[in-house]
């Protein structure tokens, strides 16, 4: 039944983006995936979702009001967004672009990063909220900037090696664990490359806002 074509935009019942980059994937053609009251959020700029997945305690609309597919996930020991991320993998979907992720409840932001990290194996996720972009990787990657955009690294693990370059503070060959140590770092030009044998977050601050 699958229709979707990569990536799908999952927008999470966190804190509604304002920030033009963060509004800027809503312009796309892509198909929409909102999480329970994310809905009603939605259809307050006159968008329609394609799917709505959740135990529907937070949404003010009927089933039947707008939607081509509902997707009831009564399972209070998953989160919404777990469950649709879930959703995702057995759907075939490989890319999602994520948004509102954060910014009601801290709670809510900090679990939501756990599971892209849980998943980012099995989804290339990208968290777009009304102040960064947010990927976690591990391995070989180049990754756009613009000068000066602040980055900041964390690790979600015990990373035994990490190689960063192209930055103003370059980390070589250093083991590195989840703390604040490569948090506030500067893009010096277009680009720059990680190497990490774990898990990182990497934070690429909208640089309007700074």
């Amino acid at each position: 039944m699958n229709e979707f074509k990569n990536p799908a935009l999952v927008i999470a019942n966190g804190e509604f983006p304002y920030h033009k980059l963060a509004l800027a994937p809503l312009k796309e053609n892509w198909k929409i995936i909102c999480i329970d009251g994310a809905a009603d959020r939605l259809k307050s700029l006159g968008k329609e979702p394609d799917i709505v997945i959740g135990d529907f305690d937070s949404t003010k609309i009927k089933k039947t009001e707008r939607t081509n597919l509902w997707i009831e996930t009564p399972n209070q020991n998953k989160t919404d967004l777990e469950k649709t991320f879930e959703w995702c993998v057995k759907n075939q979907i490989k890319e999602v672009v994520l948004l509102g992720a954060g910014g009601q409840r801290e709670d809510h932001l900090l679990s939501n990063l756990f599971l892209v990290s849980k998943f980012y194996k099995k989804l290339n996720i990208e968290v777009i909220t009304n102040y960064s972009k947010i990927i976690c990787i591990s391995g070989s990657k180049t990754i756009k900037t613009k000068p000066d955009q602040n980055i900041s690294i964390i690790a979600s693990e015990v990373v035994d090696n990490i190689k960063i370059v192209g930055l103003k503070y370059s980390l070589i060959n250093k083991k590195l664990f989840p703390s604040s140590i490569a948090i506030s770092n500067k893009a010096i030009s277009s680009q720059f490359d990680i190497e990490s044998t774990g898990k990182v977050f990497v934070f690429l601050n909208h640089i309007e806002i700074e």
